[in-house]
């Protein structure tokens, strides 16, 4: 993909406008359109900051093509306790450097119901085992095991287990958490 197209597939990804963009990295709107459309190339200062008004590192806009897979084997995920969530949840992926997915396996235990949240990104849940309330915006919905969902982070959600036992969650969103 050319430099103009990453650029443009980020902002878009982040629904800013080139004005956003501009505002952001102290370039112009034209100037902007033109490195997007490839009528222009930026030199490494503008570049660094388009790179920083879109939130990612320089090294974003640079052509790789090392392979950047990222293995974990069953057991070795970092497993992290919140103490004010009654759930477990442990990463799935490794420190995979530029990688936007977060994958995690959520345990929700009975009863619990959380807060309404929101933010960037979306998020795309599997229901393992157990049952899950999800409830987007003012859509309600009831999963079961082999059930999916998959909805813009941005409206306010909440995850609720009706059930009297765990409820086994493979949760992947963007952008990543941990």
């Amino acid at each position: 993909m050319q430099l103009g197209s990453r650029i443009r597939a980020r902002r878009r990804h982040l629904s800013l406008t080139l004005k956003d963009v501009s505002a952001g990295s102290g370039l112009s709107v034209p100037y902007l359109s033109q490195i997007e459309r490839h009528q222009a190339n930026p030199t490494v200062t503008s570049l660094a900051s388009i790179a920083r008004a879109l939130g990612v590192t320089l090294t974003y806009f640079v052509p790789d093509d090392t392979p950047h897979t990222s293995v974990t084997r069953r057991g070795a995920g970092n497993v992290l306790h919140f103490q004010e969530l009654p759930y477990r949840v442990e990463s799935l992926a490794g420190q995979g450097g530029d990688l936007n997915l977060e994958p995690l396996l959520i345990c929700i235990h009975p009863g619990f119901t959380s807060d309404p949240n929101s933010h960037l990104g979306e998020e795309f849940v599997h229901v393992l085992q157990g049952h899950l309330r999800l409830t987007v915006g003012s859509e309600h919905h009831e999963l079961g095991p082999g059930d999916s969902a998959h909805h813009p982070s941005t409206t306010p959600h909440t995850w609720a287990n009706p059930g009297d036992t765990d409820t086994l969650l493979l949760w992947v969103g963007t952008p990543r958490l941990l």
